[in-house]
């Protein structure tokens, strides 16, 4: 596990002092997990992924002053603009079935499956109260496969995040072949690299690149031309439910 660094470590103290404010013991647990819990080089992009497990539904009291939380800690520094939360019940995080997010109970968290992976595997922080893994089921790899899937639409519906797209759908093929969920984007674009075609190597670097902060001239060029082609490369490699 990788330290974790000082602008993390800043943004996850505001969090946890807010949360602590409006929810009180409501709040059971919260932790990150993502980028920042796998060896990455030093400029790598990261967002700040995270979970709250809380013992009671939220109400729209609650909704709105996490959303004024939200407002002040996206003031503080780029990390805090991109938050990306989910809210459990923790009553619903014991369970395997996707939960529906406190913040919007039309959402649900349909990488579930993959989160609750990490988890046992060890790629999380726990920054306050219980540990999640006492919590969650161990995913079967049927919940696996519908977790990826659900990625995958979520790769496609946002052709706009070309680097994201090539390098999410790296992990998705990385992730069938090995039948292991638990990579970083940043391994699954190294496993790309050695694996697949090389017809895909100059998109699959130009997306590392720009997870390094690191692009090249003709780098933006290359993307727009070969991540919509990559992504349906992707998507016709699935294996057949």
């Amino acid at each position: 596990m990788p330290p974790l660094p000082d602008a993390v470590i800043a943004l996850s103290d505001a969090l946890r002092q807010g949360l602590n404010a409006i929810l009180g013991d409501a709040c059971s647990s919260l932790f990150l997990y993502g980028a920042v819990a796998f060896p990455r080089p030093e400029h790598w992009r990261i967002d700040f992924d995270y979970h709250v497990l809380v013992r009671r539904p939220l109400d729209e009291a609650d909704r709105r002053q996490v959303g004024v939380l939200a407002s002040e800690l996206a003031q503080l520094s780029e990390l805090g603009a991109d938050l990306d939360g989910y809210f459990v019940l923790l009553a619903d995080a014991a369970r395997p079935e996707p939960p529906r997010h406190q913040l919007d109970l039309e959402v649900r968290d349909n990488a579930w499956a993959l989160h609750r992976a990490h988890i046992h595997a060890g790629r999380y922080f726990v920054i306050a109260g219980a540990d999640p893994r006492e919590v969650v089921p161990v995913p079967t790899w049927a919940e696996l496969d519908a977790g990826l899937r659900s990625e995958m639409h979520f790769v496609e519906a946002h052709p706009d995040a070309k680097a994201f797209g090539v390098l999410n759908g790296a992990r998705i093929l990385c992730s069938y072949e090995t039948r292991d969920v638990v990579l970083s984007k940043y391994q699954a674009g190294q496993w790309a690299l050695e694996s697949l075609p090389p017809e895909w190597h100059d998109g699959i670097r130009a997306a590392l690149r720009w997870y390094e902060r690191s692009s090249l001239e003709g780098d933006e060029r290359t993307l727009a031309e070969s991540a919509a082609p990559f992504v349906a490369y992707v998507g016709r490699s699935l294996p057949l439910t």
